[in-house]
C-alpha cells in the first residue's frame, strides 16, 4: 500500500564554511515559515554537501518519505524537511555582510528546523481525484521531533488506507463545504485525532 522509506535524520543543522559567489539579491525572498530557500542558503547549503531538490516548485533540503505503488493511493508529497542555522565561517561572513547586505540578519537569526509533510490523494470510483490527508509539522527542538515522527509513522503505517479513503468519501458532506485548511483539519481529526492539520513554527 504505502512504503516507508528508511531516514537516517539529521542532527546537525548548520552551515559553517564561507561563500565565495554572495551577492545583494541572493538573500531576497527570505521564507520566514516554511523550508523554502532563498539562492543565499541554497549555495550554502550547497558547499556542505546538503542535497538540495525541488519541493512542490521550491528548492529544499529535504529528502522522501512515503512512496504509493498502488494506482489508487497517489501520493501528492511526502517529506521529511530539514533548514540550517548557521555559525563558524559562514556567520563571521554573514556578520561581516551585514552593514551592505540588511537581509543576511534573516540567515544569521535563522534556527534549525525539522519537518515533516505528507498529502495523499485517492481516486474514486468515477477517476475523480479527492484528497484523503494532508498534514504537516515543524519543530525546532531535534527530541520533539523525533518523537512525533516515531508518533505518527505509526499511525500512518497502520491505517487501512482503502478504508479511510472509502470513508472520507463517505463523509465529503461533512468537509467539501468547509472552508480554506479546514477541510484538512477535519480530515486529520478524523483519521489521526489531531486537533488541526498543521503544527508549525517560525523559522525565525
Amino acid at each position: 500500500m504505502l512504503t516507508r522509506n528508511q531516514i537516517s535524520i539529521y542532527t546537525n543543522l548548520y552551515c559553517d564554511r564561507l561563500c565565495l559567489d554572495l551577492n545583494k539579491d541572493d538573500f531576497l525572498y527570505y521564507d520566514k515559515d516554511g523550508f523554502e530557500l532563498n539562492r543565499a542558503e541554497q549555495k550554502y547549503y550547497s558547499i556542505m554537501g546538503f542535497k538540495l531538490e525541488n519541493c512542490l516548485n521550491h528548492m529544499a533540503f529535504q529528502r522522501p518519505w512515503y512512496t504509493s505503488s498502488d494506482s489508487t493511493l497517489l501520493i501528492d508529497h511526502s517529506l521529511i524537511l530539514y533548514r540550517c542555522g548557521y555559525r563558524g565561517d559562514a556567520h563571521k561572513q554573514l556578520c561581516a555582510l551585514k552593514s551592505n547586505f540588511p537581509k543576511t540578519s534573516l540567515l544569521l537569526n535563522t534556527r534549525p528546523k525539522w519537518g515533516y509533510d505528507f498529502a495523499l490523494d485517492s481516486i474514486d470510483q468515477d477517476g475523480n481525484i479527492f484528497e484523503v490527508l494532508h498534514i504537516e509539522y515543524d519543530t525546532i527542538n531535534y527530541d520533539e521531533f523525533v518523537q512525533e515522527l516515531n508518533s505518527v509513522q505509526l499511525q500512518i503505517d497502520n491505517i487501512d488506507w482503502h478504508s479511510a479513503s472509502k470513508a472520507i468519501l463517505e463523509h465529503r458532506e461533512d468537509w467539501q463545504y468547509l472552508r480554506g485548511f479546514a477541510q484538512n483539519d477535519w480530515k486529520a481529526r478524523y483519521l489521526l485525532n489531531w486537533q488541526r492539520a498543521e503544527y508549525t513554527e517560525k523559522t525565525i
